[in-house]
């Protein structure tokens, strides 16, 4: 007896249902499994060797024995251009000033943000948007690609083609993020107010000052603002 096609679907908890939708649309005979963490992934992918590994917006890195286990190739939405692979991806367009921004398509490898790209949307970026703005226009990017791509993604008898893209630039680490958080203490006030517009506010990261021989950290200008991730409020 034939397995019916399964599609393990590696997304955070509030992407799933979103990223789900296109998919089941595409194929209702579709078996999704969603996955949230790496312990999960590792468990769907010991009892679904045969299915195909989607990531959306995930920043879950998938090990590599991980992905030999699987039968076919497995895909990743990178919620950036290929001229930026990694982390971060609207963090550091905004800082270098880039004038496009987009997202991408690409069957995973063992190195992140490498392997053959087989879609991809981009857009010329408005001057004037901060990290925020950027990264909820990049998951409705990527949910437009995804609804794009998913009879192709859907349909597992087959790989999905390369477009012929090519990546650029190195792939950014959470190290490369946590450097730019860091001021030296006699930052210019136009490299603060650059920064400050890439990195952004929120509860978990900000700029951050020596002095004294201690760290002083960027209090929000509204600290009772809303958490908001991939463009919706959390928690």
């Amino acid at each position: 007896m034939t397995s019916p096609p399964t599609l393990l679907l590696l997304a955070p908890p509030e992407e799933q249902a979103e990223a789900a939708a296109p998919l089941r649309a595409a194929d209702p005979a579709l078996t999704i499994v969603p996955v949230c963490d790496r312990a999960a992934l590792r468990d769907a992918v010991t009892a679904h060797p045969d299915a195909r590994l989607l990531s959306v917006c995930s920043p879950i890195i998938v090990p590599a024995d991980v992905l030999a286990a699987l039968a076919g190739p497995a895909y990743n939405l990178h919620p950036g251009p290929a001229a930026y692979p990694g982390l971060f991806p609207a963090v550091f367009a905004l800082y270098d000033g880039a004038s496009t921004f987009g997202v991408t398509l690409h069957e995973m490898t063992s190195e992140v943000d490498a392997g053959p790209i087989v879609g991809a949307n981009e857009i010329d970026l408005p001057p004037d948007l901060d990290r925020l703005a950027l990264e909820t226009l990049s998951r409705r990017l990527a949910r437009h690609l995804l609804g794009t791509m998913a009879p192709a993604l859907a349909d597992l008898s087959r790989p999905l083609p390369p477009i012929g893209a090519a990546w650029g630039g190195p792939a950014r680490r959470r190290a490369d993020f946590d450097a730019l958080c860091r001021l030296p203490p006699d930052i210019p006030e136009a490299e603060f107010r650059r920064r400050l517009r890439a990195v952004g506010e929120g509860p978990h990261h900000a700029l951050r000052l020596p002095a004294f021989g201690r760290w002083f950290r960027l209090e929000p200008e509204h600290p009772d603002a809303p958490v908001v991730r991939g463009g919706r409020p959390v928690g």
